[in-house]
């Protein structure tokens, strides 16, 4: 079994990159920055601030930690591979299917070929 060659997939946006790294960060270093919230005024109903603040916080870290997904999706195009990962698979204009290794191509582990060894069974 090969392993992936990373050189064939499409180079990231560093820029994108750093903007999620910065977005898991925020909520890191407000959270540690304790003297900004350690009070109990104002209140919100009865909840003293720092209980409410850190709360708070949860959401906003969860938005933060979303945001960054999507965006580290966005900065890293996605190569296909094939079904067992082991290689990735290239766009051949000969093929008629749009690529070596489509789903259904022969010699796939998991295609539709009765010969292969994959999800559907058979052995070689």
């Amino acid at each position: 079994m090969s392993s992936p060659h990373r050189r064939e997939a499409p180079p990231a946006n560093k820029g994108l990159l750093a903007l999620a790294g910065v977005l898991l960060a925020i909520p890191i270093i407000a959270l540690m920055l304790v003297g900004t919230y350690a009070k109990e005024e104002p209140r919100l109903g009865d909840w003293p601030f720092f209980i409410w603040y850190q709360f708070l916080w949860v959401i906003i870290c969860s938005a933060a930690t979303y945001t960054a997904y999507r965006i580290v999706l966005k900065a890293r195009p996605h190569v296909p591979m094939t079904q067992d990962g082991a290689e990735f698979l290239d766009s051949d204009a000969s093929d008629p299917r749009g690529g070596a290794g489509a789903p259904g191509a022969p010699g796939v582990p998991g295609a539709s070929d009765p010969d292969s060894t994959g999800p559907q069974g058979g052995t070689r």
